[in-house]
């Protein structure tokens, strides 16, 4: 019998940045008219008790569940310590998902305050280096210009070094994409990682395939990464190099490459292995679509009396997936998949004590 084996939590829409390529915090323009816009989200905020009940429920369904705890910005809300401080009572894995940026540093050191520890910290490293943009001028003389998507991955580098060495968090991840622009950077940024002992979740750019794609403002197919000689010989010393620190590395790289550039299949309606949380508490089809049907299922009605995920959550995720899903390129459903399959086991999710070779 299939087990929920990954939920994503939304925990909240409201973050510090605007990043054009993310949909999660904006308004709807496409959307269908049943998708509520970001004022409902923000007013019907699940509450901490909604959140501490369903992880509970997660636990009993799964002791070994691994929750990844999106935004927005998770750490713009006021009662992530008490989250955080329920998880590690009670041996609840997780990570945090964190744009990492400098105004929420004031956040990050209050949590800090307030746990014994975090079990998991990740923040998005786009492949680029200081050596490439002058990052010492003033931004007029940059050349090329610093955006905000490199301005960010540079201070994430930075800003997840620093935390390594804090000893606060047990598990420190850098989460990568790969985009066609950048991708000739990805070895060097994973050695470096390494070089500090910190993990590469490697992932490639994705699009909103239609409008119900709602997690990404990404629509023109050209940003893909294409599957290539050059990309297979940089994964390749990847896989090969046993002193890079890469999170489930010999199952996951293969499997991204050979679906690229968006085109891997969950097979959710085999066996609910993934499951995502919406931050009004609603469910969702996945991370990346909303779906039409799910959402009408509360988290905290997801659960029959015996455990196991309810009939009519899974017809309405399996009814949303045959309508909206054109397939993607997912490595959480990846992971997810692949444990329901057995090829991995649900401890290769938490790697903060071993490196992979």
């Amino acid at each position: 019998m299939s087990q929920i084996r990954i939920v994503n939590w939304i925990l909240t829409r409201k973050c510090n940045l605007d990043c054009d390529y993310c949909a999660i915090v904006k308004n709807y323009t496409d959307m269908p008219k049943s998708y509520p816009q970001i004022s409902h989200y923000i007013q019907n905020e699940m509450s901490t008790k909604v959140i501490i009940d369903a992880l509970k429920a997660f636990k009993v369904h799964n002791p070994n569940v691994f929750n990844i705890f999106y935004g927005g910005e998770p750490l713009l809300r006021p009662d992530l310590f008490e989250i955080i401080n329920f998880c590690n009572e009670n041996e609840i894995y997780y990570t945090i998902i964190s744009n990492n940026t400098p105004q929420i540093q004031s956040l990050i050191k209050n949590l800090f305050d307030k746990v014994d520890y975090v079990e998991g910290f990740t923040s998005s490293v786009d492949p680029v280096f200081n050596h490439t943009y002058n990052v010492g001028k003033k931004r007029d003389e940059r050349v090329p210009k610093l955006d905000d998507r490199i301005s960010k991955s540079i201070i994430g580098l930075k800003r997840l070094k620093e935390m390594q060495g804090s000893g606060k968090i047990k598990d420190v991840v850098a989460e990568i994409t790969v985009m066609n622009e950048n991708q000739n950077f990805l070895y060097d940024l994973v050695s470096e990682l390494s070089e500090h002992e910190i993990y590469s979740d490697i992932t490639f750019v994705d699009i909103a395939k239609n409008p119900y794609y709602d997690f990404s403002n990404v629509t023109d197919p050209d940003q893909l990464v294409k599957p290539s000689w050059e990309l297979s010989q940089t994964l390749s010393a990847i896989m090969t190099d046993t002193g890079l620190y890469v999170h489930m590395k010999d199952i996951l790289i293969p499997q991204m490459f050979d679906t690229l550039p968006s085109d891997f299949d969950c097979d959710l309606e085999l066996g609910v292995h993934n499951v995502t949380v919406d931050a009004d508490g609603s469910m969702r089809l996945c991370l990346r679509i909303r779906g039409t049907l799910t959402p009408h299922i509360h988290v905290s009605e997801l659960f029959e009396s015996s455990g196991m995920v309810g009939k009519d959550f899974y017809e309405r995720m399996c009814m949303d997936k045959r309508r909206h899903c054109k397939l993607c390129n997912h490595s959480c459903l990846m992971m997810s998949k692949h444990i329901d399959n057995h090829d991995i086991g649900e401890d290769d999710l938490v790697h903060s004590d071993k490196r992979e070779g």
